[in-house]
């Protein structure tokens, strides 16, 4: 946390200003304007709804030693993401780079679609961030 954070009258003064600060089921979030931040502070948090604060959750330890997007599938790699509350299958591939290029491209399609929905409602700063926003290997 900040040093600026750890003051409360600070952070309520920097709370009251934020887009999202007052609405119900919106998160405090540090790696959406800074992807992978780990500080809270008042330059990297935002307020996000819940749908935007899932899609970017990694969750790493569910996923085991794949790539991100991709699980073994018999003799070939599994590509799936949830999208709209619901798992979709994008298919099986030869190769885990196959699989993981299936899944970034929807990924990155589904970001954006998701900030144009929440567009007008969510910080510019938030917008532009989710519409930049790259899937990485090392993700």
């Amino acid at each position: 946390m900040s040093d600026y954070f750890k003051n409360y009258e600070n952070f309520e003064k920097w709370w009251v200003n934020q887009i999202g600060c007052d609405q119900e089921d919106w998160h405090l979030d540090k790696d959406i304007l800074v992807k992978g931040n780990k500080v809270y502070s008042e330059d990297t948090c935002c307020f996000v709804p819940r749908e935007i604060n899932n899609l970017l959750t990694l969750r790493r330890l569910k996923r085991g030693n794949y790539l991100i997007g991709v699980c073994k599938k018999g003799r070939g790699f599994g590509s799936s993401l949830t999208k709209h509350g619901k798992s979709v299958w994008l298919g099986t591939f030869d190769t885990e780079i196959e699989a993981f290029h299936a899944y970034k491209e929807v990924k990155e399609n589904y970001i954006k679609e998701l900030a144009n929905k929440w567009k007008g409602q969510i910080d510019i700063h938030v917008y532009e961030a989710l519409m930049n926003w790259k899937v990485e290997i090392t993700d």
